[in-house]
Formats: structure tokens, C-alpha cells, sequence
């Protein structure tokens, strides 16, 4: 169950949620969403531009989500998924929404339902770390990446909100990352990650500019081999795969 804080800031449309998902076969998935509340003891969710996300979902029902708003503030919260509803109270719900109501692209498909396994404390990131891991991946970075510029330089700024998902022995598991550095085909995270896991990586910045990223973890870093972008005007779409590498479906 969430305390009254917990569903204070799942429910603020503003503050993003790190929604992770795993296929049949383990690999992560992770994707930033808003759209959410804290409702009648579940979690209930508006399916807009989650392709990935849903296909996950009908083949693992396994979901964690954490929660963060821009104090830092932040918890994490484990369940299974239920359903989506195509029509009905739900649905209707989620697309009263202000910020569903008023969106330019399309209302809400469906609403998805997230029955709830655990909840962790709410808990404060210390910007100390978020600054040491700024200025750590400084001294990691290394001419322009080969991947697209862009995505690498929204990664490495200090003011953008990072998390990883990998799968730890068939359980979802989120890091916060403090700081990136980007080299060649490497996202260089100023915190140790298992090696030889495949990751997903999601950035979002204040002017909601958000990527993910997919890759192995090697002893240099998260070895990029797919981008995603996830927003407007191509949202959910994937915009870079490295030779060899086998695309999501």
C-alpha cells in the first residue's frame, strides 16, 4: 500500500515514472510515463505510445516502477499487471486528466491495471551523489560517440533525471544513475552495473526530452546498440541500431 506522500507523487502528472517491463526471454525494457494514479489500491495507467510496453506484458506480467519528482524525492514500487480496459470507468478516468484531456497527439487507448507486490520507503537521492557522478563522468568522456550526438549529450547532462533496468536472476531491477560519460558506442555510468546483463537506460530532462537506451554491460561501460526516442514527434520509435544488433519487435 502507498502512503498518503507515495500516491501524492505517483498521482502529479508532472513527475516522471521508469516503467520497466521484461519479455518472454528476460530482456528489459523501460520507458518513462506520466500518466498514472494511485487508485482503489492498484495502479492504474494510460497506454499511450506503449508498444514495447504492452507487448511485454501479455508475455511477463512482472512491473517496477519508481518514481521520482524533481526534489529528488523518490520510491520504487514492484507488481504485476492485471489488464488493460479498452473502455469503461477506467479509461474515462484517466482521460479526464488534465494532462490527457488537453493533449495535441490523441487521447488515451487504454488503461492499464497494476496490482501491487511491494512498496519501498520514500527516500531522498542525495544531489551530492548526483553532482560527484556529474563531474566523475567528465573525466570518462571521450570524443563525440558514435551513436547520435544528440542523445548522448542529453545523457551526460547534470540536469536530467537517469535509470537503468536490468534483469537480476528474473527480477526487474531499477538504479538511479548519478552521472554519464559517452564514449564511442558507451554510455559510461558513474555506477557499477553487472556485467554481462543486457540494460535498458531512460533519460528525461526538464523540458521533457527523453531517449532509451538498450545495450550489454561490458567492463567499459553500457555498450549501446539501440536508441529509442521517447517523445513527440516519433515517440516509442527506435531511431539507432548498431550493425548486428537485432531489433526489438
Amino acid at each position: 500500500m502507498l502512503s498518503e506522500k507515495q500516491a501524492e507523487l505517483l498521482n502529479h502528472m508532472l513527475n516522471p515514472k521508469f516503467f520497466a517491463t521484461m519479455d518472454s526471454r528476460g530482456n528489459p525494457n523501460l520507458v518513462v510515463i506520466t500518466c498514472t494514479e494511485f487508485y482503489r489500491g492498484d495502479i492504474i495507467f494510460g497506454n499511450l505510445f506503449l508498444w514495447k510496453t504492452a507487448r511485454n506484458l501479455k508475455e511477463n506480467p512482472q512491473v517496477t516502477l519508481l518514481v521520482m519528482d524533481q526534489k529528488l524525492n523518490y520510491f520504487e514500487v514492484e507488481g504485476l499487471f492485471d489488464r488493460f480496459e479498452e473502455s469503461g470507468p477506467l479509461l474515462d478516468r484517466i482521460n479526464r486528466s488534465d494532462l490527457v484531456r488537453y493533449n495535441a497527439y490523441t487521447g488515451i487507448r487504454s488503461a492499464g491495471v497494476i496490482k501491487i507486490k511491494s512498496v519501498t520507503p520514500l527516500r531522498k537521492y542525495p544531489l551530492l551523489k548526483v553532482l560527484g557522478g556529474f563531474m566523475k563522468t567528465r573525466l570518462l568522456s571521450g570524443g563525440k560517440p558514435n551513436f547520435p550526438a544528440n542523445v548522448g549529450q542529453i545523457y551526460s547532462r547534470l540536469m536530467s533525471l537517469k535509470v537503468a533496468a536490468y534483469n537480476a536472476g528474473g527480477r526487474l531491477k531499477l538504479e538511479i544513475i548519478p552521472g554519464v560519460g559517452v564514449k564511442g558506442d558507451y554510455l559510461v555510468p558513474a555506477l557499477k552495473l553487472p556485467e554481462g546483463t543486457r540494460c535498458a537506460a531512460s533519460v528525461i530532462t526538464p523540458d521533457v526530452i527523453s531517449f532509451q537506451v538498450k545495450g550489454v554491460i561490458d567492463p567499459r561501460g553500457l555498450k549501446v546498440d539501440e536508441i529509442y526516442a521517447a517523445g513527440p514527434p516519433v515517440t516509442g520509435k527506435q531511431i539507432y541500431r548498431i550493425a548486428g544488433a537485432k531489433a526489438a519487435v
